[in-house]
């Protein structure tokens, strides 16, 4: 699977939510925004900083252990929600939205970025 085909398949599940505004995929060591969907350039530091927050999630681990892993990390603003779940492990890939508050079904979201991870890894 190339980029473009990834492209196409991240494009496909924005466009399929109309509830998401904008989507990225992001390296989660380093903040880099591999891939945007949506044309809204004010997100592109809200996709890097929440590398950020994941990263600090990671360091403080041991707290949340009797939790088990993180599937997402889920903020509710008043103008939407912040959502990122991780997408691949090794490098770690996120995907990052922001969205509408009340209209996303999120467990879906991270059953179809579950999915991408797939199609990502058999690419590798």
């Amino acid at each position: 699977m190339k980029q473009d085909d990834i492209a196409r398949a991240l494009a496909a599940m924005v466009r399929e939510t109309p509830a998401v505004r904008g989507c990225a995929l992001v390296e989660a060591e380093s903040g880099l925004i591999l891939l945007r969907i949506g044309d809204k350039p004010e997100f592109d530091p809200l996709w890097e900083a929440s590398a950020d927050y994941w990263r600090m999630h990671g360091r403080l681990r041991g707290h949340f252990d009797l939790l088990g892993d993180l599937g997402a990390a889920v903020m509710y603003h008043r103008l939407g929600i912040l959502a990122i779940m991780p997408c691949r492990a090794q490098p770690e890939l996120l995907v990052v939205c922001v969205g509408e508050n009340g209209k996303i079904d999120w467990g879906r979201w991270q059953q179809r970025i579950r999915e991408l991870g797939n199609m990502i890894r058999a690419a590798a």
